[in-house]
């Protein structure tokens, strides 16, 4: 059988912190591997490693004989995965959400459509496919979520709580299809549900303290039960001592429990420590000694036995519970202690205009489909319109100039563009959508570059609509026309530039306001520089390059030139260096969330 996904010597620290440390297994195609463990084992860990969302500090992840490290974008196509919670953007709809999904895995035309249909139809969730997501139970988010990772037919699926908010129904339904497509893939589970376990999984991982612990089948973990074989008799409570008594008496390998099953009757449980079947034997006493037995168990096993046995002993390892000597399909612990190295070329991939316009576009919806777009064009139009006209006193200037228009464009992007930018990266993060789409086959610069054009596109269809007062001024007068066009290229460069900047403080928090205060200030900084009252507090100590460096480093400075007619290449460069530097910064940032 094809080895799917081959893990070795995986680990990973949080600071001093092992979450994981030093994991090893393989899993075939047609296998369903169930991850077991307690809250804070390491098990949405490992999977996040494994779909190349969080960088291992050692080991390898490869998929499809892809490592992930070396090559990311082309190991992440052959992956289905849905976090735990499967986040996605409460704006779009399913269908354009799922859209969304297709383009970036490059399935397009009557494919997509297909595509999209089929995991429409297997989901179910055919009825809210036009429905904003915000709208939707927790439930449809969760089938949803299951249908984005189905969309492109992948050969490994890896699933955190893919029935998690489902109900009864839906959890059959779900397990079904799971079933249905196993024999093609490898899957991983990641449940707390162990008779889900028992239904659809082909292997166990049972995880502790970010070690293996367990690896087998669900049958072969049973085995180690301690109550594998053992034998639950229901006797009335007056006879129950008697029971007890006569079975320590005549069986004294084996061990007894015994609790009140219910009022007046009492479970008593024999078993041995080795598995041994003790059935013929009570059998043989129960009716020798007339033993009045309301009812009579023989049990094979319970996996939640086996979980609690290896996940609640302090610091267990392998070698204290090694898993079945029958697990044919398991791989042994790697020794290994070779250290990650990262691989920068692989982490940027390849900048496509098409992965980045895809990003774009599904930002550009986001922004349409909620007030954010139209309430920052309205404000920004009635806010530079009032400026200019009343505060900048442009019918009192006597002259067909927009001097005064362009003179307030780098203040009121100060605040405004801030506003705009909080969100693309910050909202992601706080929702836990952020988990899809870096793991989605698209680089991290074509995601970077994407969401900055789409906010890019938004502030220019607002300083595009303003140019009403260029005909305005037209009517008046006869303005230097050459010099308003280079002004409002100035002002789109240097809003790139601020876009840049808080698009970079967006993506170096989950909080927006954080993001918003971050990026003022930032903005603020390189705006104010080249103010005169700044220049004077360095004039007369500073030598003179540190002014000059100083106010270079200033929007207005530049800003103020070009607004003149002067489009000197200079200015038009360093408004592109800000943009570049500021957007490789977003990169780094993002990067190195993973590497956290």
């Amino acid at each position: 059988m094809a080895i799917m996904v081959n893990i070795k010597g995986l680990s990973k620290h949080f600071g001093h912190f092992p979450a994981v440390n030093d994991i090893a297994f393989t899993i075939n195609r047609g296998e369903v591997l169930g991850l077991l463990g307690p809250n804070g084992s390491g098990k949405s860990t490992t999977m996040k490693m494994a779909t190349g969302f969080l960088l291992p500090t050692t080991g390898t992840v490869e998929i499809c004989g892809i490592d992930m490290s070396a090559n990311p974008i082309d190991a992440q196509r052959h992956i289905g995965y849905l976090p735990e919670g499967a986040s996605t953007y409460p704006d779009l709809t399913p269908h354009e959400y799922l859209t969304f999904i297709a383009d970036t895995r490059h399935i397009n035309g009557a494919e997509a459509s297909l595509a999209i249909d089929n995991a429409i139809t297997k989901t179910n969730i055919e009825q809210v496919q036009h429905q904003p997501i915000g709208t939707l139970s927790k439930g449809y988010k969760r089938r949803l979520g299951l249908a984005q990772a189905l969309l492109h037919d992948p050969d490994v699926l890896i699933l955190d709580e893919p029935t998690d908010g489902l109900d009864p129904n839906q959890k059959r339904e779900v397990r079904k299809l799971i079933a249905e497509i196993s024999p093609h893939k490898a899957i991983i589970i990641s449940t707390h549900l162990l008779e889900e376990v028992d239904a659809i999984c082909s292997r166990v991982l049972i995880i502790a303290e970010g070690k293996i612990v367990a690896n087998g089948t669900p049958e072969e973990l049973k085995q180690q039960s301690k109550y594998f074989h053992a034998v639950c008799l229901t006797v009335p409570a007056s006879h129950a001592y008697d029971v007890i008594t006569t079975l320590k008496g005549n069986m004294p390998n084996t061990k007894i429990d015994s609790s009140a099953s219910r009022q007046n009757a009492v479970d008593v449980i024999v078993f041995e420590e080795q598995g041994n079947d003790v059935l013929p034997t009570v059998i043989t006493l129960s009716q020798e000694y007339h033993w009045p037995v309301e009812r009579i168990t023989h049990r094979q096993g319970d996996l939640d036995d086996v979980f609690s046995q290896l996940t609640q002993s302090p610091s267990i390892t392998m070698d204290e519970n090694p898993p079945p000597k029958k697990t044919e399909t398991s791989t042994p612990r790697s020794s290994s202690s070779e250290t990650f190295h990262y691989h920068p070329a692989a982490s940027v991939g390849v900048i496509t205009l098409r992965d980045a316009w895809s990003v774009c576009r599904r930002e550009l919806i986001s922004y349409l489909s909620t007030p954010i777009a139209y309430v920052f064009v309205v404000v920004f139009l009635a806010t530079i319109g009032a400026f200019t006209f009343f505060l900048g006193g442009f019918f009192t200037q006597g002259q067909a100039s927009l001097d005064t228009f362009f003179q307030f464009h780098p203040w009121l992007y100060l605040f405004f563009i801030p506003a705009i930018t909080m969100r693309l990266w910050a909202e992601e993060r706080a929702n836990g959508s952020i988990e899809i789409l870096l793991t989605l086959p698209i680089s991290t610069l074509s995601t970077v570059l994407g969401k900055f054009l789409s906010a890019w596109i938004v502030v220019g269809l607002a300083l595009l609509m303003t140019t009403t007062i260029w005909f305005t001024v037209n009517y008046l007068g006869t303005p230097d026309n050459g010099a308003i066009a280079a002004g409002y290229l100035g002002s789109f460069f240097m809003a790139g530039g601020y876009l840049a900047i808080g698009a970079c403080m967006s993506s170096v928090t989950n909080n927006q306001i954080v993001a918003f205060i971050l990026a003022t200030l930032l903005c603020f900084i390189f705006t104010a520089s080249g103010l005169s009252v700044v220049l004077e507090f360095f004039n007369g100590w500073a030598p003179p390059w540190v002014l000059e460096t100083i106010a270079n480093f200033s929007f207005l400075t530049h800003f103020r030139d070009i607004s003149r007619g002067v489009v000197d290449i200079q200015n038009i460069t360093f408004f592109s260096s800000t943009i570049l530097f500021f957007l490789y910064a977003n990169f780094v940032a993002v990067e190195h969330s993973k590497a956290a």
